[in-house]
């Protein structure tokens, strides 16, 4: 296959992965709403990220809740990169239907469904008598 094919069929992946982007209108509630496909952060509170695994993002909204979101399909190498980006013209991003880009392998993946996520608590451990 010769460059320019390739390029092209890459470019044609890409666009089909956009377009399955949510064109829904933004919800009132600044933090998260309830929308067909399921919840939807506001990307101009989401503080933070810290990927987990492969599979998984924790995404830390600016009130201090966190929100977990879980891919269907592991995004190949998503812990061994610097990160990912995803278009940040959107005013949220909601359950399965954001793709990301991983930084320096450029590979896309589709996020899945984002839950809401709570720290385990550590157990207060008592000094030995």
């Amino acid at each position: 296959m010769n460059l320019t094919r390739s390029f092209a069929v890459v470019a044609g992946a890409a666009i089909l992965m956009l377009a399955s982007c949510s064109d829904e209108p933004v919800a009132a509630n600044a933090q998260s709403a309830q929308a067909g496909n399921g919840v939807c952060l506001q990307t101009s509170q989401i503080e933070h990220t810290q990927i987990l695994t492969d599979s998984a993002i924790l995404f830390y909204m600016k009130n201090g809740k966190s929100f977990v979101n879980t891919m269907t399909i592991p995004c190949s190498s998503l812990t061994m990169e610097d990160g990912f980006t995803y278009v940040n013209d959107v005013l949220e991003i909601c359950s399965n239907s954001q793709t990301i880009r991983v930084l320096r392998s450029g590979n896309f993946c589709e996020l899945g469904q984002f839950e809401p996520f709570e720290a385990p608590k550590v157990p207060d451990v008592a000094a030995p008598k």
